[in-house]
Order: C-alpha cells, then sequence, then structure tokens
C-alpha cells in the first residue's frame, strides 16, 4: 500500500527531474515568461533537497529554507502568469505572502502547531493567488492550460489549506509531516499530480508564446518593425470586405521615399536603412489605431486608412510630410521627403490589387509631376 513516504519519495524525483529537463527543452535566455516558468522548476526541486537535508544537518534553518523556496516556487509561476496573461492584480499580497510565511514559520517554528498553521495557510494563500490570476480573463490566451493551472491550484490550495486546520487545531491526527493521516496522504499525491500537470501546462503557454513570436516575426518587416507586404495585404483584403459590408470608405496611401537610390549612394547603405526606420517611425505616430502600414517593398509604404474619405486621406499624408520635416534633419542630418499616390474605394474594384493599382498609377503621376507630392488615383493632378 502507498504510504506518505513513498509519495514523497516520487514527488521529490519528479520535481527533480523537472528541474533537470525544463532549461534543456525550453532554455533560459528566451521569454520573460519561460524564465520564471524555469525558476519556478529550480525553486521547487531546491525547496525539497532542503527538506532532505533539515533532520540530518538543521531541522529549523532547512526546514524554514524549505517553507521559502516553496513559496518562491508559486511565486515564480504567478510572475510566469502575470507575463503570459498581461498584468495581474495581487502583486504586493504574492510578496507579502511570499516573505511573511516562512519568517513567520521560522520564528514560531518552537511550537509545532503554530508553524504548520503559519505555513499551510500562507502556502494556501500563495496558491490561491497563482488560481486568481488564471481565473481573471486574458485576451489572446489559451484557455485549456489556464484552467488547468486554476483547478490544480485550487485543489492544492483547499488540500493545503486542510492540512493546516489538521496540524494547528487537531495536532494529535497529524504530528509530524510523514503521518499516514487520510488528508496528508491525499496530499502527498495530490502534489505530485498537480505539479506535474502545472508544469504540463505551463509549457503548453511557453509552446503558445513560441508561437505567437513566430507568426509576428513572420509578418514584421526586420528592418522597420512594419508589417511585411504579404501580412498587410492579407489584413487588407479583411478591412476591404468590412468596409463593402458596411458601406464604410475605405483609401489607400502607396508612398515612395524620393531618390533613395542617391541617399544610398551617398550615406552608404546604413543611410539608406535609416531612413526607412525614420519613415516606419513617423507613420506609427501619424496613423489611428486599426489602420494599416507596411514596408511595400525597397523604399516603398503602404498605408490603408478604414472609415476614411480622400478628402481625410489627403490630410494624413499633408501631416505625415509635416512629421517627417521637422523630425528629418535632428535624425539624419539631410532632407527627405516622399511621393504618395491615393486611391479610394471605388465599387468597380475587384479586390485590394485593383485598389492598389491605381494607387500606384497615382504614385508613378507624382514622380512624373516632379516628385514629394501627392496625386490622387481619380485625375491624377497633384492633390
Amino acid at each position: 500500500m502507498l504510504d506518505v513516504q513513498t509519495a514523497f519519495v516520487m514527488m521529490l524525483a519528479s520535481v527533480f527531474a523537472t528541474a533537470a529537463a525544463l532549461p534543456v527543452l525550453v532554455g533560459w535566455p528566451t521569454s520573460a515568461g519561460a524564465r520564471w516558468m524555469n525558476a519556478s522548476a529550480l525553486t521547487q526541486a531546491l525547496a525539497w533537497a532542503c527538506l532532505l537535508l533539515a533532520r540530518p544537518v538543521h531541522d529549523r534553518l532547512f526546514s524554514t529554507l524549505w517553507i521559502a523556496l516553496l513559496g518562491l516556487s508559486l511565486v515564480c509561476i504567478w510572475h510566469a502568469l502575470n507575463a503570459w496573461l498581461a498584468p495581474r492584480p495581487g502583486r504586493a499580497v504574492v510578496h507579502a505572502a511570499a516573505l511573511l510565511t516562512p519568517l513567520g514559520y521560522g520564528l514560531g517554528f518552537g511550537s509545532y502547531a503554530f508553524r504548520v498553521g503559519w505555513s499551510n495557510f500562507g502556502l494556501a494563500l500563495l496558491l490561491g493567488c497563482v488560481a486568481l490570476a488564471c481565473a481573471r480573463p486574458a485576451q489572446g490566451a489559451g484557455r485549456r492550460w489556464r484552467a488547468v493551472v486554476l483547478v490544480c491550484a485550487v485543489v492544492l490550495a483547499v488540500v493545503t489549506l486542510g492540512r493546516g486546520i489538521l496540524g494547528a487545531f487537531f495536532t494529535e491526527l497529524y504530528p509530524e509531516l510523514r503521518t499516514p493521516h487520510p488528508l496528508n496522504l491525499a496530499g502527498a499525491m495530490l502534489q505530485h499530480v498537480a505539479l506535474s500537470l502545472i508544469t504540463l501546462a505551463l509549457l503548453a503557454a511557453w509552446h503558445g508564446e513560441a508561437l505567437q513570436a513566430m507568426e509576428r516575426i513572420a509578418a514584421t518587416d526586420g528592418l522597420t518593425g512594419l508589417l511585411n507586404r504579404r501580412a498587410c495585404l492579407e489584413q487588407a483584403e479583411t478591412l476591404l470586405a468590412m468596409a463593402r459590408r458596411h458601406h464604410e470608405p475605405l483609401a489607400v496611401l502607396l508612398l515612395d521615399l524620393d531618390h533613395f537610390k542617391r541617399i544610398n549612394d551617398s550615406m552608404g547603405h546604413a543611410g539608406g536603412d535609416a531612413a526607412l526606420r525614420l519613415m516606419a517611425e513617423q507613420l506609427r505616430q501619424c496613423l489611428r489605431q486599426g489602420d494599416l502600414s507596411c514596408r511595400y517593398g525597397g523604399e516603398e509604404f503602404l498605408v490603408v486608412l478604414r472609415r476614411c474619405e480622400a478628402e481625410q486621406a489627403a490630410k494624413v499624408d499633408r501631416r505625415l510630410r509635416a512629421q517627417l520635416e521637422q523630425a528629418v534633419l535632428p535624425a539624419l542630418g539631410h532632407r527627405l521627403t516622399f511621393s504618395s499616390g491615393l486611391a479610394q474605394l471605388q465599387d468597380s474594384d475587384a479586390d485590394v490589387h485593383a485598389l492598389l493599382r491605381r494607387a500606384d498609377q497615382a504614385l508613378y503621376a507624382a514622380k512624373r509631376a516632379g516628385r514629394d507630392r501627392l496625386c490622387a488615383a481619380a485625375d491624377f493632378q497633384p492633390a
């Protein structure tokens, strides 16, 4: 029959194996959430190592370290959730509980009832904070792995609280850690299973984060940080479909930096890259949330303006020119201008490519007219 000692041995083997495997599988210099996850596994292993050393070396010191590291491992889990799910409330409570739990345990070590009750109540509070962090809504975060962490944290909190009540108020039923009380045996088994499930759930969270990062990289231009052409055109098709469905205006601006080859020839490719990054930064500052901008190719940029008439798009173009003119000399030390073509969505545009063809024709009209100006697709006259 399984006893508490065997359950503890199984849990020790599990936490040590997890602490060794996670940094190998995930790596340490990765995201903040993954680093906190690795730190949680490491502190959990160190905690149970301290428990092994408590009786043969120094009971009070290593038992207190055991409780401190157990609490710290839960703090690390909470911080991992905080990194993956956006900021969670309760940071002050988590840190205070992690500090006061081992402090009270060490100071009250002479009273078994007090130290067992105090430490288990403190750990149950930390587990409750982990559960609340998962329960709070988080846009875009996986629900399944959060549900696993939530259920495991709640179960562990209930069992830990039960142990605290048993040790504090019914000490004769739970006189020491390895007492074969049904609640203690169930707690040892549940702790082993729950910690394994939490680790698997956090691995799923890290995997989801890694996939999102890869998707962002695949959709982003490495030099400017804007969307790349493929990702922007995909999202532009969605905006075009929404504009048609809701009978809303849509405008595009196709921008081309003037005499960019001269910049590369005179300033080198580093100077050209600086010009592209400056243009991208001005676009980010100028556009509204919901508008699209991307590096369309070479020195060309595409802007898609939702719910925007041609007159409003021309105002965006003027504002962008004014911002660039103000920023360019301090940033680059030389003048930088751009030509742009404007096209408004029409009923005859079968898709976004038809809209872009008209914007491209307007852009070439702007270049032929002398550059550093906007031309609209309707009549190819400088706007």
